[in-house]
């Protein structure tokens, strides 16, 4: 699957239900935590991306609101000595609990902002542009294929866990 390909593929849930954001990064912790073993392909990711608008969600964890900054990772994943892909997966798991964290602290607060899609900061002081699972996977995707040129985008999509948590993260801050 190409980059473009898989842009495409995610773009084509708009008859799925909708859910917000919140509860859709929930399904999708659960969904991730079920299948850890296992090599993250593009047609696997895409699937998790879509079951995660119909799946049950995780239960919401408390300790998650101590999470005050979006995780690095430089801090997870070290080339150099990193072998593994364990590396790459918990900094997605880190993702997705601070995005999850970060929502539920803006419920009745920014949340409610009209003009929220021009961005605004988390009380934490973390950049947010999107806040539907539609628009920060278009993002997140948007913002691979316009840091590379037309014939890259068509070139093979190599996802790896990493992969994951850059793309919530690049759907977060990509206007």
């Amino acid at each position: 699957m190409t980059y473009n390909e898989f842009y495409n593929c995610i773009n084509r849930n708009n008859n799925i239900e909708k859910r917000d954001l919140e509860t859709y990064l929930l399904a999708l912790l659960e969904l991730v935590e079920q299948i850890r073993k296992q090599p993250l392909t593009a047609d696997l990711l895409s699937k998790l991306l879509m079951n995660a608008f119909t799946s049950e969600p995780k239960k919401f964890g408390t300790e998650w609101l101590k999470i005050i900054k979006a995780p690095d990772e430089k801090t997870f994943i070290n080339p150099k000595t990193s072998t593994s892909t364990s590396g790459e997966y918990d900094y997605t798991i880190a993702v997705i609990k601070f995005q999850i964290a970060e929502l539920h602290k803006m419920k009745g607060k920014q949340l409610k902002d009209e003009w929220r899609y021009f961005g605004i900061d988390s009380e934490t002081g973390n950049r947010w542009y999107n806040f539907d699972p539609d628009s920060i996977l278009e993002c997140g995707m948007r913002c691979y294929l316009d840091h590379c040129d037309d014939e890259s985008n068509n070139e093979e999509f190599e996802v790896s866990w990493q992969t994951l948590g850059d793309l919530l993260e690049m759907g977060r801050i990509y206007e």
